[in-house]
């Protein structure tokens, strides 16, 4: 085994982390993403520290990059989807503003009908 093989491992966990969150986001589970980030972020940030020598193997090397084209590739779709989302979010927050905006203008015709009819 290549002395190196601990580098492969650990863009191994990265690329499991980001397989799960392209699932999660497949299936719409937001909350568990978010969480799940928190995991991911954390593997490549302890994967920047590790030492690198230029002694690493060809083997390893094409490894870490045929992993490192996967987890881009990962990202990518899971940012298309989050940005659907994202569409999708706004789309209902302007849906929910312009019913608040109804609902307003409604309530004020219905306290002028009540006062007039107070009135008459």
């Amino acid at each position: 085994m290549d002395r190196h093989q601990y580098l492969v491992n650990e863009y191994q966990v990265i690329l499991a982390l980001s397989e799960n969150m392209l699932a999660l986001a497949q299936e719409e589970k937001w909350d568990e993403l978010v969480t799940l980030e928190v995991n991911y972020l954390k593997a490549v940030e302890a994967t920047t520290m590790l030492p690198l020598s230029e002694e690493v193997s060809v083997a390893v090397k094409n490894l870490i990059r045929l992993h490192l084209q996967r987890i881009l590739d990962n990202e990518a779709q899971i940012k298309i989807l989050l940005q659907a989302r994202m569409n999708a979010l706004a789309e209902l927050i302007g849906q929910s503003v312009k019913q608040q905006e109804v609902n307003a203008t409604y309530g004020r015709f219905t306290n002028r009908a009540i006062a007039m009819r107070d009135q008459q």
